[in-house]
């Protein structure tokens, strides 16, 4: 079941910036479990995605967001300059959440995604910037009714060949 609301998940680019560093995971510590995002020091970062704020704070000197957007689900953004929310707090796509920072000593921001406390690369789900769930399940539209008339058959004209109506009178 996870699997098919993790294709639901639609986030937004934190901030406008270019990828500066994409997501590559190595053994179970060492990598890159995010994307990150090269911006100007103190760009206004907006929440990716819809949700209650569970955590806003200092983490290891780096100050992070943690937005819970379905429940087995959180999205971070990190290496923030300044938090603008709190734990407890909803957010709504596209607000602010903070000003961006230095990651790695170049300004920008980070961004993770987390599905049962598995990291996994949220790129795939940037990309829905306007748009609610309903527009992502679209539905094919169903073919029309089938004619309720029969079509136009010469009933002097039989398609069976010769040989199976010999077959089928025996």
């Amino acid at each position: 079941m996870t699997g098919l609301i993790l294709g639901a998940i639609c986030l937004m680019a934190p901030v406008g910036g270019p990828v500066s560093n994409g997501y590559s995971p190595v053994g179970d510590y060492a990598g890159h479990w995010g994307i990150d995002y090269a911006v100007p020091l103190e760009t206004v970062v907006r929440a990716p995605a819809d949700g209650l704020v569970t955590f806003a704070g200092s983490v290891a000197g780096m100050r992070t967001v943690t937005i819970q957007p379905l429940g087995g689900f959180k999205v971070s953004v990190s290496y923030l300059s300044h938090i603008s929310v709190r734990s407890g707090q909803s957010v709504h796509r596209g607000d602010t959440i903070g000003l961006s920072g230095s990651p790695h000593g170049r300004p920008g921001v980070h961004l993770s995604l987390r599905v049962d406390d598995r990291y996994v690369d949220p790129a795939g789900h940037i990309g829905c910037r306007s748009t609610d769930i309903s527009r992502a399940l679209r539905l094919v539209t169903p073919p029309g009714p089938y004619p309720r008339r029969g079509a136009h058959r010469d009933p002097r004209r039989d398609i069976r060949s010769d040989s199976h109506r010999a077959f089928a009178y025996r």
